[in-house]
C-alpha cells in the first residue's frame, strides 16, 4: 500500500461521509416542513372549533338575556376567549319574534382570523310570569333572516 492509495481511500471516505450527510439534511427538511404545516393545519382546525363553539355559547347568552328582559339589544364588547370577538345582535322581527345573530372571529392576533355567524329565530312567550324560547325552524320561517 502506497501513501498515494490511502489518501485516495481518505478522500472517498470523506465524498461518501458528505453525501450521507446532504441526504440527511434532505430528509430532515422534508420532516421539518411535513411536521410545520401540519402544525398550522391543526391549529386553524382549532380556531374553526373554537369560533363555532363561542358562536353556540353566544346564542345562549343572547336567548337567556332575551328571557330575563323581552327586549332587542346588541353588544360588541363580549370576549369570551382570548384572541377572540364575539358580537351579539337581538332584533325584535315581529310582535313576539326575534332574531339572534352572533358574529365571531378567533385568531385576531395572529395571522388567518376564523370568522363564523350563527343566526337564529326564536319566538318569546310569556305565560304565568314565566317566559319561554321557542326556536323557529328555517322550513316554518314565512321570511328568510336578513343576510348581514
Amino acid at each position: 500500500m502506497t501513501p498515494r492509495s490511502s489518501t485516495r481511500r481518505h478522500g472517498a471516505a470523506l465524498i461518501m461521509a458528505l453525501v450521507a450527510m446532504a441526504i440527511i439534511t434532505i430528509v430532515l427538511s422534508v420532516i421539518t416542513a411535513q411536521v410545520v404545516s401540519q402544525r398550522q393545519s391543526v391549529l386553524h382546525r382549532q380556531r374553526q372549533l373554537q369560533a363555532e363553539w363561542l358562536a353556540r355559547a353566544g346564542a345562549e347568552w343572547a336567548a337567556a338575556r332575551l328571557l330575563q328582559k323581552g327586549e332587542a339589544f346588541s353588544d360588541d364588547q363580549q370576549q369570551l376567549a382570548p384572541d377572540s370577538k364575539v358580537r351579539l345582535s337581538v332584533a325584535k322581527a315581529e310582535q313576539d319574534r326575534f332574531d339572534i345573530t352572533v358574529d365571531v372571529t378567533v385568531g385576531l392576533n395572529e395571522g388567518r382570523p376564523v370568522a363564523r355567524t350563527l343566526s337564529m329565530r326564536f319566538l318569546r312567550t310569556e305565560k304565568d310570569n314565566v317566559a319561554r324560547l321557542e326556536t323557529i325552524a328555517a322550513a316554518d320561517r314565512k321570511d328568510p333572516l336578513p343576510k348581514q
